[in-house]
């Protein structure tokens, strides 16, 4: 993104030729640098490259990026697909953030366990095919073999309803 904004801000003539050569340079070498400590998957370090090789074409005067004359076409397309790419990234990551737990003690709430022995407000359930024990915040009318729910778990009790 921020060498399609050098380009543009060279397109429009708000900077001249020397300013958007070394501008593109800096910002591509950075970005690649920046590839080593921010996982991007190779995102930031192609928008490095394509920052190195505008300014390469500016620079050698032809003007041509992959064979495409730099131009407002070649601009909007570079924002096209930078734009798309971050839109595709943030709609898998809110997809993934309304995705269930599936680790940890966080996805066994809402669980069911089944009751092994209970007298009252404590006693033991089996959940997953382990034995933990387990409390109620009020007295539960419960036999073996009945299922309650799984409300919270502190450390190693699992805090249950009916």
């Amino acid at each position: 993104m921020i060498a399609s904004i050098i380009v543009f801000l060279y397109l429009t003539g708000a900077i001249d030729a020397n300013s958007a050569i070394a501008s593109l340079y800096i910002t591509g070498a950075l970005l690649i640098i920046a590839e080593i400590g921010v996982v991007s998957f190779g995102l930031i370090a192609l928008n490095g490259i394509i920052a190195l090789y505008a300014a390469y074409a500016i620079q050698s005067g032809n003007d041509l990026i992959f064979g495409l004359p730099i131009g407002w076409h070649l601009l909007f397309g570079m924002v096209f697909v930078e734009l798309s790419t971050v839109f595709c990234i943030i709609a898998v990551h809110l997809h993934l953030r309304k995705q269930k737990v599936v680790s940890g003690t966080e996805s066994m709430i809402n669980d069911n366990a089944t009751i092994i022995e209970w007298d009252g407000q404590k006693g033991s359930v089996r959940y997953d095919g382990e034995i933990w024990k387990a409390m109620s915040e009020e007295p539960l009318t419960v036999k073996p073999d009945d299922k309650v729910t799984i409300k919270a778990v502190n450390k190693l009790e699992l805090v249950i309803t009916q």
